[in-house]
């Protein structure tokens, strides 16, 4: 459950099948193909035929994307991820430019008119639209969501000094200060904050099986939402019965409303979570 777990490998559509092209919702599947056609011919023009875009970062006009210099030849190990360079890329118009041309980025997200860029040392900085930087905080593990405002932004935090466990789930405001939220046994991470700036949803291995927990920006104990009762062994042959995947990151992570939060369960399905009740579904609907 290490990196692999906090892997920052969002919606990787450079490698998107036809197998979770067909599980995939129609309404999904139209972003994605949309999103290769700008992005391809932009990446390869500003940096060259072997770079690449393998993540998205977001939704909208301000979402990112982290491009490769060329995908390496062999398989990376879960502690090998490669360092990005990020671009902008507007769902509506489709137009790209580049925000960060250096290959030294872990991922970014737009933060209100400011973009929040994770390098590979674990530092966040936020970058103005004059390109005027400062350093925001230190010891940033990745999994950035902003709040709906752009006045925070809550993030999976590295161990450190004052932090109990091997990673936690912080509350990250735009004048650089940091409030642990959860810090459970083993890996708290893949955060995600509500429209209202109150709940925090995040997934935890405490039990030994991925799931979900809620908390606010308060940092109430948290409470356990999905696989209640489940442990490791359980899944063993598979998946049982109400067993709920985690996401695989908080980057495509949507709230439908301050209780209803749809995230990438991965192989290009989605899934629909109740915050308050735990209840989840997977969402294969959408428009044809």
């Amino acid at each position: 459950m290490r990196r692999q777990f906090l892997a920052l490998t969002v919606l990787t559509l450079a490698a998107t099948s036809a197998a979770a092209a067909d599980r995939m919702n129609p309404t999904d599947l139209r972003r994605v193909t949309k999103a290769r056609e700008h992005l391809v011919p932009a990446v390869a023009k500003e940096f060259g035929p072997k770079a690449r875009f393998v993540h998205l970062f977001g939704q909208g006009k301000g979402m990112l994307a982290g491009v490769v210099a060329e995908i390496p030849a062999d398989a990376l190990g879960t502690d090998e991820l490669p360092l990005l360079a990020i671009v902008q890329y507007d769902e509506t118009t489709g137009a790209v430019r580049v925000v960060g041309r250096e290959f030294k980025y872990r991922e970014a997200r737009t933060v209100g008119p400011e973009v929040a860029l994770l390098d590979g040392e674990g530092n966040l900085h936020l970058r103005d639209a004059n390109g005027r930087e400062r350093l925001l905080a230190q010891g940033v593990g990745g999994d950035l969501f902003p709040t709906a405002k752009g006045d925070a932004l809550v993030a999976t935090l590295a161990m450190s000094r004052g932090r109990k466990h091997e990673t936690s789930v912080g509350l990250i405001d735009l004048k650089g200060r940091v409030k642990v939220l959860a810090d459970g046994p083993g890996v708290d991470a893949t955060p995600s904050i509500s429209p209202d700036g109150r709940t925090v949803v995040f997934v935890s291995g405490r039990t030994t099986v991925a799931s979900f927990y809620v908390t606010d920006v308060d940092g109430a104990a948290p409470r356990q939402l999905t696989n209640l009762g489940m442990d490791s062994t359980m899944l063993y042959g598979g998946p049982p019965k109400g067993f709920v995947p985690p996401p695989v990151s908080s980057h495509h992570m949507t709230w439908l409303s301050d209780d209803v939060l749809r995230y990438n369960a991965g192989g290009g399905e989605f899934w629909k979570l109740n915050v308050r009740t735990g209840e989840a579904s997977a969402d294969l609907g959408g428009e044809k």
